[in-house]
């Protein structure tokens, strides 16, 4: 009986001490997923862990030395403070801007599905805004043919924008929803060999629509708007071409134009009198206005490898934004000895009980890129637009005040012009210059701009007397074709390659 005790404790005592032994060795873990390399949709994407989905990020860092430009955008001097040339402009601008990118992409029965996401934030000199603005110019998703958000329009054509001339400001005289982007909905047909065709809608790009019966044009601003709320999305067609040769894309796009209501009584619209401007007033009819665009980019490589050259068109009829720019406003650029260049831009004017009378407008210019070595290039350009209206509205005097032509019920205090000199208010935009860009390391720019952008005026030589527009006082000036020289120097790095 002692034995076999002493044999029960022993064996008791070895399985208590293993026991413990045990309770100290590691647990076993599940083995570590690294995250893998995805090269379905080329480089940067990797697979998000436990999911079949692709994702890359990507963004950019830049910092903007702008000389005679207004807003920290790079657009030219032409307008607003900066065309006042007086002590309160600010010729000297700086912008530090930020992009982050997530692009997701997953594998379905149906294609791709991709979301893109861009956060922006700018920051532009304290003295003239003293703002930090975010901004959301890329939101979309693609899916099926079909694109959902906020893109590139899919009716931009190739011009001097971010299409191989990446230009360093802000583009006024054709359409590029590059930077900001637009809100809109899709669908791509791919017809093979490079081809494809494009039908979409998207939020409205307008100039205004002006009641010049209720708002007066003064001369040192843009035309008011009177349009009313947007009721249905602006439709295009767009037809685009990528081979190994280069691209060329063309599109059409409606621009829907409704105005709000007459500011005085008309026919069947008695009450009118006591309430204008309300439900209680009869209003314009609605139109449509409309845009074709072209643009075509042609790879030289027999000159350097990477040299392409460009040239685009447009033409429009109530459909300003598209037919020349969405940053192109109604200039005013003031020169020496009391001259002042200066012209409205608005998609269509109406006068108390009238239809609306549509602007027209047209685009066009080139531009030339050369790499003297595979890191530095340089752009040469010009480009070309002018806005005019017809016999109606001119004949009629319709932007100065009342007359016996358009029967006085034009608004008065707006600019004053002899009787002899015809109220044009029409006015062309012109642009040439050069930029270079040396890329010491991929994806890091250094860029310098110079360049000279012309306004000529419809009323070139006569005398206008004009209100008081910041430090500029009213009175007489005399219209005259002028020109600002604008200067941007730029630093960027986007992470990885193309990013941003």
């Amino acid at each position: 009986m002692k034995m076999k005790s002493l044999l029960l404790g022993s064996a008791a005592g070895v399985a208590a001490v293993a026991g413990a032994q045990a309770a100290d060795l590691p647990v076993k873990t599940r083995p570590v997923e690294y995250v893998k390399i995805c090269s379905l949709y080329g480089d940067g994407f990797y697979y998000v862990p436990g999911t079949d989905m692709c994702v890359r990020f990507a963004g950019n860092a830049q910092y903007d030395f702008n000389y005679n430009t207004n807003n920290g955008q790079g657009q030219p001097s032409y307008n607003g403070v900066g065309g006042l040339r007086t002590r309160d402009s600010f010729p000297v601008e700086q912008r530090a801007r930020g992009d982050f990118d997530v692009d997701t992409r997953t594998q379905t029965a149906y294609g791709t599905l991709r979301s893109f996401v861009r956060l922006r934030i700018d920051i532009t000199n304290a003295q003239v805004d003293a703002s930090t603005s975010p901004a959301l110019p890329r939101a979309f998703i693609q899916w099926a043919g079909w694109t959902f958000g906020r893109v590139k329009s899919l009716s931009d054509v190739p011009a001097f924008g971010d299409d191989g001339a990446r230009n360093l400001g802000q583009t006024q005289n054709h359409n590029d929803t590059g930077a900001n982007g637009n809100t809109e909905v899709s669908y791509t047909w791919e017809l093979g060999n490079g081809m494809a065709l494009h039908v979409g809608a998207g939020e409205r790009r307008v100039k205004p629509f002006t009641n010049l019966s209720a708002t007066a044009w003064t001369g040192v601003a843009g035309p008011g708007n009177s349009s009313a709320g947007q009721q249905v999305l602006n439709p295009y067609v767009a037809f685009k071409v990528s081979q190994a040769w280069g691209r060329w894309d063309t599109s059409v796009t409606a621009n829907n134009i409704q105005g709000s209501y007459f500011t005085a009584s008309t026919p069947g619209f008695g009450a009118c009198a006591t309430q204008p401007g309300t439900t209680f007033c009869d209003h314009p009819s609605d139109t449509w206005g409309w845009a074709a665009a072209s643009g075509i980019i042609i790879n030289t490589p027999w000159i350097a490898p990477g040299d392409i050259f460009g040239i685009w068109g447009a033409y429009g009829v109530g459909a300003g934004a598209y037919a020349s720019g969405n940053n192109l406003v109604s200039p005013q650029l003031y020169g020496g000895g009391n001259t002042i260049a200066l012209g409205a831009f608005s998609d269509g004017v109406y006068l108390n009980g009238t239809g609306f009378e549509l602007s027209t407008v047209w685009s066009a210019g080139t531009y030339f890129t050369h790499f003297w070595t595979p890191q530095f290039s340089s752009t040469v350009f010009a480009g070309r637009t002018e806005v005019s209206y017809n016999d109606t509205v001119v004949n009629g005097r319709w932007f100065c005040g009342p007359s016996a032509a358009n029967g006085g019920r034009a608004a008065g205090g707006g600019i004053a012009v002899a009787s002899t000199v015809a109220c044009d208010p029409g006015f062309a935009f012109s642009q040439i210059g050069t930029h270079t860009d040396w890329y010491p390391v991929p994806s890091f720019r250094l860029g310098l701009q110079v360049m000279y952008t012309q306004i000529d005026s419809a009323f070139e030589g006569a005398t206008i007397t004009l209100a008081k527009s910041g430090a500029r006082p009213s009175g007489a000036y005399t219209a005259k074709d002028e020109g600002v020289t604008s200067v941007i120097f730029r630093a960027s790095r986007q992470w990885p390659a193309g990013g941003g």
